[in-house]
Parts: structure tokens; sequence; C-alpha cells
């Protein structure tokens, strides 16, 4: 595999971390800037949103220009703002500074994926992006709480500045170590607009549903994981999570790579949707030694299919166009922060309409929908590029 690839895990890793850990300094942020909880969390909506509306606008304003200064650029851009992000005097210049940090991470993500798939043989391509989304995935696992512990240690400011650190150290390595790298072609954007073909935009609303599903029970997982085992403290569960989900990257890569994408996303959207049941049914059992063991098994198995879904939907979508791989990534991306989003949404919609217990169901049923819409898409579609592996 390309050593160069690890600066594009890093780049992720930082985003990741910087996405995750505002959770962890929330309160310190309301305090010292003299707002209400509900109006710092604002700053997790304004990041999301910025990042979903500005990963294809930019991927699509920015086509013509060279990869890698696109890519410096970016992480440049992401590194000054997390550094302005520590010296803000109040919180709407914050939310500026988060936003910038958004809309330069929704333009980094997305080339670095399709910079990654032109490094490596095609029989590689999978790993390739496994390898970068796992990034995120250690950003959440583990750059997340070493923020936060910094936050809590010294202020929230200097959590922002671990973030613009590790930033600069990317930048400077992309600008040492990156080949000059080849755009996937120069068509005028209202081309590369149309070609968004109905397969293309079905697979996205694959992705943003899927996504829906996991995430209307992950943004509650605390008090879930809480009513199942009577715990208070469930970070370690949460941890054996974030690592399920490191491993299920990395079989999604290696599976893509071997038996195609489209059967590996089928596996795993249909794996995803037993997990999610579980969380529920167990919600049913008196809590005790038996459900703290069911729950540790569930949690570690939850991230392996939820995230082998990552290599496998993002080599599938450069499979139908490999000439626009950024852009396509760059819709992707901003399905997913979609998903994300309305995720939180749907989950407290169910809790509010139903119950805590029902959040697992309504996630899986929404997970078995995806699978059905990718079924059909398949079906419809049988010219779609076929996967070649080896």
């Amino acid at each position: 595999m390309n050593s160069r690839l690890f600066l594009f895990v890093i780049g992720t890793f930082i985003i990741g971390t910087d996405d995750f850990v505002i959770a962890g300094i929330l309160p310190n942020i309301a305090r010292d800037l003299e707002v209400s909880i509900v109006a710092a969390g604002q700053l997790v909506t304004a990041f999301a949103f910025a990042y979903a509306i500005s990963a294809p606008v930019l991927g699509a304003l920015t086509f013509q220009y060279p990869l890698k200064k696109l890519l410096v650029i970016s992480m440049l851009l992401f590194t000054l703002s997390n550094g302005l992000s520590a010296i803000v005097p109040s919180f709407e210049w914050l939310l500026v500074t988060r936003i910038v940090a958004a809309m330069s991470a929704a333009l980094f993500t997305p080339l670095a994926m399709a910079a990654s798939a032109s490094l490596v043989p095609e029989t590689q391509r999978g790993r390739a992006l496994s390898f970068i989304t796992a990034g995120i995935t250690v950003g959440l696992i583990a750059g997340a709480p070493i923020g936060t512990w910094i936050g809590h240690a010294l202020g929230w400011r200097f959590s922002f500045l671990f973030v613009a650190s590790i930033g600069l150290f990317t930048t400077l390595g992309m600008m040492a170590l990156l080949p000059k790298m080849d755009r996937e072609g120069t068509l005028p954007l209202k081309e590369r607009l149309t070609s968004l073909r109905p397969q293309v935009l079905l697979t996205l609303l694959v992705s943003i549903i899927g996504t829906i599903g996991g995430f209307a029970t992950y943004t509650y997982i605390a008090p879930i994981l809480s009513t199942i085992t009577s715990l208070d403290n469930i970070s370690w569960l949460l941890l054996l999570i974030g690592l399920g989900s490191l491993f299920g990257n990395l079989i999604g890569g290696y599976s893509t790579d071997r038996i195609g994408a489209a059967k590996t996303l089928q596996l795993s959207l249909g794996g995803f949707s037993l997990v999610l049941v579980f969380f529920s049914l167990l919600m049913w059992l008196t809590p005790g030694y038996t459900t703290i063991v069911l729950a540790s098994i569930v949690a570690l198995l939850w991230g392996i299919p939820g995230f082998a879904l990552n290599p496998a939907l993002n080599s599938y979508l450069i499979s139908l166009n490999p000439k626009q791989a950024s852009m396509i990534l760059s819709f992707g991306a901003s399905a997913l922060y979609i998903g994300i989003g309305l995720g939180a949404v749907v989950g407290g919609a169910v809790i509010h309409i139903s119950s805590i217990h029902m959040v697992g169901i309504a996630s899986a049923i929404l997970v078995c929908v995806a699978l059905a819409v990718f079924r059909i898409v398949q079906q419809k579609y049988d010219t779609a590029p076929k996967h070649h592996h080896r």
C-alpha cells in the first residue's frame, strides 16, 4: 500500500476529531462565551449543514484546479480556521470559524478519497478507501477523547489548538511528499451535473436512508445502553463500538476488493439491520450481568457492518463514474452528513411518539428500506460497471 496514504489518514483523523470533540467541550464553551447549551449546540448543527451543503458545491467549483494544490489549500484553511477558533472573542465569531472549518473539511475529504484511489491499483482501491475512512473513525474513538481531555485540563481553546497543530503537520507533509496527481477530467460544470444519473442519485439515497437508520440509534446510544445495563458510565461500551467501527472499516475494504462493492454493501446493510434490532430487544430484559455481557457483544458488533458500508459505498459510487470520482464522493459525503442530521431527528421522533425501546427496531426498518432500494437499483441498472477484482 502506498505510504503517502497515511497523510490522508492523518488528515481525516484530525477532521474526525474536530467534528466529534465539540460535544465534549460544549458546556465549557457555553459557560465561557455566556450562551446557553442549546445555543452552543448550534455549533454542531452549523458544522453539519455547512459540510453537507458545501461538499458538492465546492467539489464542482474547484474541479479544474490541480489535486495536490487543492488538498494543501483545503487543509491549510482547516488549520487556520481551528487556530482562529482558539482566539475568537465571541460566540458569533466562533460560529463563523466553525463554518469555515466545515467547508474546508468538506473539500478535503472527497479529494483525499479520490487521490487515494488514484495512488493505488484498482484491485487495492477498496482497502485504500477504508484507510481514509478509518481516519475519521480513529478521530471518534481516540482523537475526540484526547481533545476533550485537553479542553477540560487546559481550557476549550486548547482543544482547537490541538486540532490546528496536527492540521499544520498534515499540510506541511502533503506539500513535501505528495506527487503531482491528475484530475479525473475537465468537463464543463453543466455536463458534470448531468452525469449524476438516476443510478448515482438512488445510490446516494441508499446512503442517506441507511445513515438515518444508524444515527437514529447512535444519537441516543448513551441512554439506550444505560437502560440495558443499568450502568451510569458506559464509556467503555462506546469504546467497543469504536473498536468495532475501526475493524468494520478494514473488513469493508478487503471485502470490497475480494467480492465486490455491491455484494459487500448488501451484506453490510443486512447485518447492520440485525444488530440494530438487538438494541431494542435487549431493552426488554431485566438489567444484570447477562445484559451487560450481551450489550458488550452487540456494541462490538455494531461497528462491523455499520462501518463496512463506507468503503463499499464509496467504491461503488466511484465505479459508476470513475472520471469524476472526487465530485461523486463529495455528493457521497454530503449524503452522509444529511443522514447524520436527520438521524437525530428521526430517533427523537420515535422516542416522542413511542418510547426509547422502539428506536433500535425503527432504525433496523430504515436500514432494511435502504437495502431494498439498493436491490432495486441493482436489478434496474444491470448495465452498471462491474467491479474488477483478482
